[in-house]
């Protein structure tokens, strides 16, 4: 993927998680091939690394990331293990609830962050009556989840599925927002990401309006016209592609939202293919330590990591194709992932194959170039989109200020043309 600048929903964290009873357990038996186990492991030590959260650096300077770092806790979530380190990275999450959504400023609130946030929350089993009148209070007469910001009106159609699959969530649907949401589907089966200018279908914001559709129930016509959309980005190997990608070949993130898509409409070959195809990028014995069980973006940029071979290092690429990755894996929807599951998730055991030494450690901090990628909501924001090299599954972003300017991310989608 290249880098490109798109403004993206952005999404939320709120209250703390308790560990107790996670102390004292003994971690599982490693595995001797990449899994989904060695995934959540590499996951989870990078949350660890970068101190219960994910980072994103820009103009020399470092900057939480608050929506990457939800999209790794619900990734954790989905396939029931890292629990240990997913519920101190909630936590994380709910001290900086307001930074997320907001900016820090008092007056603004971002409509993609507020819906994450809310299904963030709902998967954490934690209080969220005052994120629903926040997301609530968003709402236009139309049902659509506008930003109320001095940066302007970021909202798109991936904060939508998401406000309809929270609300829902929570007891109360809201036939408004799903009707708007449905006026963005195109001629040609797919969503739009904008709900301006020209209609094209976009796969990743398609993926989502399934998962939102399937939630609000009664709708399996238009889910059908979208499935047949996605399934027309679907090459031979399982991959999916998104239109407009620069690599022109399809990607972890798009790949992983699509099967979860596919599996909601009862396409089980289809969603068995995108899994494949996400598992045969996962690093193992071959590449170095801190690498090993992380998922690639993209069959390129699988090939250049292991060309690498010792030197190879963790990038904002892995870090966010990551927890896409484990969507593909579990096909879990964000109507029912939940937290719960081991404490701890068991490393690659590599002893019996030699392993290349690692240059360098990994720091946990995404870095903000052609590799980063992330979706926001809020002002002009650095996202990302699968035809970069980077993320373009479901990545929520952060909000961080940056040069005055908040950068909300919305860890939805991954349009820096690079790859979350």
């Amino acid at each position: 993927m290249t880098t490109t600048l798109r403004a993206r929903a952005g999404l939320t964290g709120a209250i703390a998680l308790a560990c107790a009873g996670l102390t004292g357990i003994a971690a599982p038996a490693h595995a001797a091939t990449p899994t989904v186990d060695t995934g959540a492991h590499f996951l989870s030590g990078e949350l660890t690394a970068g101190g219960d959260h994910l980072s994103i650096s820009a103009g020399g300077s470092s900057y939480p990331d608050y929506g990457l770092t939800i999209d790794a806790v619900l990734g954790l979530d989905a396939v029931q293990t890292g629990q240990s380190a997913a519920q101190r990275a909630a936590t994380y999450i709910t001290k900086n609830s307001a930074a997320y959504t907001t900016g820090g400023t008092e007056g603004e609130q971002y409509a993609g962050a507020t819906a994450k946030l809310l299904v963030f929350s709902q998967a954490q089993g934690l209080p969220t009556s005052k994120i629903v009148a926040d997301l609530k209070g968003l709402e236009t007469d139309n049902g659509q989840f506008k930003d109320k910001s001095t940066y302007g009106d970021y909202s798109n159609t991936m904060g939508q599925s998401l406000a309809v699959v929270g609300l829902t969530r929570a007891g109360q649907p809201d036939t408004k927002a799903v009707d708007f949401l449905l006026k963005q589907q195109c001629d040609d089966g797919g969503f739009r990401i904008t709900f301006t200018g020209s209609c094209t279908g976009d796969t990743d914001a398609t993926s989502l309006a399934v998962q939102a559709l399937s939630a609000a129930g009664g709708h399996d016509a238009q889910i059908d016209k979208a499935i047949g959309f996605i399934s027309g980005k679907q090459e031979a190997n399982g991959g999916v592609v998104e239109p407009g990608a620069e690599n022109g070949g399809p990607n972890t993130n798009s790949t992983g939202l699509a099967a979860v898509a596919f599996s909601l409409a009862g396409k089980t070959t289809q969603a068995a293919k995108a899994k494949s195809y996400v598992e045969s990028l996962q690093f193992g014995c071959s590449a170095p330590a801190e690498l090993r069980g992380g998922y690639a973006f993209d069959d390129k940029t699988f090939a250049e990591q292991r060309a690498k071979g010792s030197k190879a290092t963790v990038t904002d690429q892995e870090l966010r194709a990551t927890p896409q990755a484990l969507l593909a894996i579990s096909q879990q929807p964000y109507l029912k992932i939940t937290a719960g599951g081991s404490a701890a998730a068991p490393a690659l055991d590599c002893s019996a194959a030699p392993a290349p030494t690692p240059t360098s450690s990994s720091t946990g901090t995404a870095t903000a170039s052609a590799t980063a990628s992330s979706t926001t909501t809020g002002p002009a924001v650095i996202t990302d989109g699968p035809s970069d090299g980077g993320n373009n599954g479901l990545l929520f972003g952060g909000v961080a200020a940056l040069g005055g300017v908040a950068l909300a991310g919305a860890g939805l989608r991954r349009r820096l043309r690079s790859n979350d």
